[in-house]
């Protein structure tokens, strides 16, 4: 679903790796490990693919390094600050067996 996000927080986690939780209900309802977003952050942005790292509530994690014009002007975003659009969730969730407790890797950070 193509929405309107707000930021609700954002921390620098290690040189250029960032942290930005948004608020993005549908997105947070229907998310599934190994999922992704695609965000634009403001109408003239490029949209960037975005793995959805963690789900609370109503809110959506990303955990992404800064390596480009549009991950560097995103990780920039303070809290309340609105996101132009994104796009999500998007892919075909991984398969988790009932092993227990899993942890999802994905190529990147």
């Amino acid at each position: 679903m193509i929405g309107v996000y707000k930021v609700e927080q954002a921390a620098v986690l290690a040189e250029k790796i960032y942290q930005i939780w948004i608020r993005a209900p549908h997105v947070a309802r229907h998310a599934r490990a190994g999922q992704s977003v695609i965000l634009r952050i403001d109408e003239s942005g490029e949209r960037i693919p975005l793995t959805i790292s963690a789900v609370k509530g109503d809110y959506v994690r990303f955990i992404f390094m800064a390596i480009g014009k549009t991950t560097e002007q995103f990780c920039a975003h303070k809290r309340g600050k609105n996101i132009r659009d994104g796009l999500g969730p998007l892919r075909k969730p991984s398969e988790i067996a009932k092993y227990g407790t899993c942890a999802v890797v994905e190529g990147g950070v």
